[in-house]
């Protein structure tokens, strides 16, 4: 069955997370490696913020893991230069050369297109004028609006609410198996996009679909 609604995760789904790397490296002793370790750090306390009732903004969270990632190497590093530093980056990413191509076609084959991030309102907005792709979405969501962090259930019942459809009714996409999986426990179909260096995690729900670039997402969904 094809989804009614497509529901896009953001970064490194459908934003190239390169230029970040460039640009968290320069605070970090130019050692890129450990952007990968910050990414890690940032989704991890993500969840502990869920795991005990908390919310603070994924930039305030973002910056406290690059804090510690610098700390864990003897690197100081100011909590105010680490958020100007991730604010700046995160919203200057180009999309992924398939992305808006891939946007077009499931547009003008008339599914509903929904963004869904973690990051804040007014970042995620950023993030999608900057890239070129705001004009594709039906329906563009921040987790800041119900102060919740994906992979919880609520986040996904709530987008599917948003986007006028139930979760049977809907497909998440996204290039992390732990976003795959949450959406795939809610009842969502799903697809997961290999991007490179990154593979679906072997415990979680497997994906409806994989496909390498959005290119072939179209051809799946239409079978």
């Amino acid at each position: 069955m094809a989804p009614k609604a497509i529901i896009f995760d953001i970064n490194e789904t459908l934003l190239d997370m390169q230029e970040i790397r460039h640009g968290l490296a320069d605070v970090l002793n130019n050692d890129e490696s450990l952007v990968d370790v910050w990414f890690a750090n940032l989704l991890h306390h993500s969840l502990v913020d869920i795991a005990s009732s908390q919310y603070h903004d994924f930039i305030d969270i973002g910056a406290a893991a690059l804090v510690m990632v610098a700390h864990s190497k003897g690197i100081a590093l100011d909590n105010e230069l680490a958020k100007q530093t991730i604010a700046k980056h995160i919203t200057s990413l180009p999309a992924h050369s398939d992305v808006a191509p891939a946007l077009e076609a499931l547009k003008q084959a008339g599914f509903t297109l929904v963004a869904l991030s973690n990051s804040s309102k007014q970042g995620l907005r950023a993030q999608l004028n900057h890239a070129n792709i705001d004009h594709y979405f039906d329906h563009i969501l921040s987790v800041e609006t119900i102060r919740s962090y994906k992979p919880h259930p609520s986040v996904y019942h709530w987008a599917c609410k948003q986007a006028g459809v139930s979760p049977k009714e809907a497909m998440m996409v996204a290039a992390h198996g732990w976003d795959v999986s949450g959406a795939k426990a809610t009842g969502m179909m799903t697809t997961f996009v290999s991007r490179p260096g990154k593979i679906m995690y072997p415990l979680g729900l497997p994906p409806d679909h994989t496909v390498a670039t959005l290119d072939e997402l179209l051809a799946c969904i239409s079978k």
